[in-house]
């Protein structure tokens, strides 16, 4: 068993909620991500996915879109709130082949196999990773594909120290979590990586560096919002009142003045994107 009860709660608090909010710039500040795990996964007509950590489902309609109405895509999120959307989003566009469930991915029986298991940033936060990932190993198909995006090191991703240096100069820091820890960085290490897919079932691993720019907003009044609704520093907000949370804001809006360009405010960062193969029987 795994235990992933602080991300459950998490998910399904006021930090959902904002996302749920959020979603039309979450999806612009994501897309590029998105779209290299879907040019990784290869989604083809008529196969069968899983979308793991599909939040509001940005990734999970865009594969549904790839495999038509003869394949199926399932989403997979431990939040219900963003999973409401994500069907909203889904019956909009007509995609009656792309449905969704609220479940802990490390655990759940999934029905039947799989051909294809993807993932945006939503495999990082498993309280046993090897566990997790052979449960979904049984999800799929023998031969069946793998491909995700996690963030390499914290120190390759300016997004992030950014925000919560503006953060720390409000509001005390949490000490960083020991390295492989559940969360964003859990999967830095592309050697850790590797191992824990090969315990878990998984050959022909193979992981590649992808660095875009990581968008926060249009403007430096969206982006410092948005840093403090659903960025990293929402996690040392709780329970903070609301004059702390706009000093905060206006420190991250300051840090972010040397970042703002002709797109809008861009910050580099670093991301791995992972690929296997099922091996032997489900």
């Amino acid at each position: 068993m795994t235990d992933n009860t602080d991300q459950v709660e998490f998910w399904n608090s006021s930090g959902a909620d904002r996302w749920v909010r959020h979603q039309e710039i979450m999806d612009r500040s994501l897309e590029p991500y998105g779209q290299a795990v879907l040019q990784a996964a290869r989604p083809h007509k008529g196969e069968r996915v899983v979308d793991v950590g599909c939040g509001c489902g940005w990734t999970s309609l865009e594969a549904a879109e790839a495999v038509g109405a003869g394949g199926a895509v399932l989403g997979v999120d431990v939040s219900a709130p963003m999973l409401d959307r994500a069907r909203q989003r889904a019956k909009a566009r007509g995609l009656s082949h792309a449905t969704f469930t609220v479940a802990d991915a490390s655990a759940h029986p999934f029905e039947g196999h799989f051909d294809l298991l993807m993932s945006r940033f939503g495999v990082m936060f498993f309280g046993d990773p090897t566990a997790a990932f052979a449960n979904l190993r049984r999800a799929l198909r023998p031969g069946g594909r793998l491909a995700f995006a996690c963030w390499a090191p914290v120190a390759e991703n300016q997004w992030f120290r950014v925000a919560m240096a503006a953060a720390g100069t409000v509001v005390p820091l949490p000490e960083p979590t020991p390295p492989g820890a559940p969360g964003p960085f859990a999967f830095a290490d592309p050697e850790r990586v590797q191992g824990i897919l090969q315990g878990a079932g998984f050959a022909d691993v193979s992981i590649e560096a992808f660095s875009p720019d990581f968008m926060l907003g249009p403007d430096l009044e969206t982006a410092a919002t948005h840093g403090v609704e659903t960025g990293p520093v929402t996690r040392v907000l709780g329970g903070v009142d609301a004059a702390t949370i706009a000093r905060v804001r206006t420190a991250l809006r300051d840090a972010l003045k040397p970042y703002v360009g002709p797109s809008g405010v861009a910050l580099p960062s670093k991301t791995w994107i992972v690929r296997g193969v099922s091996r032997g029987t489900p």
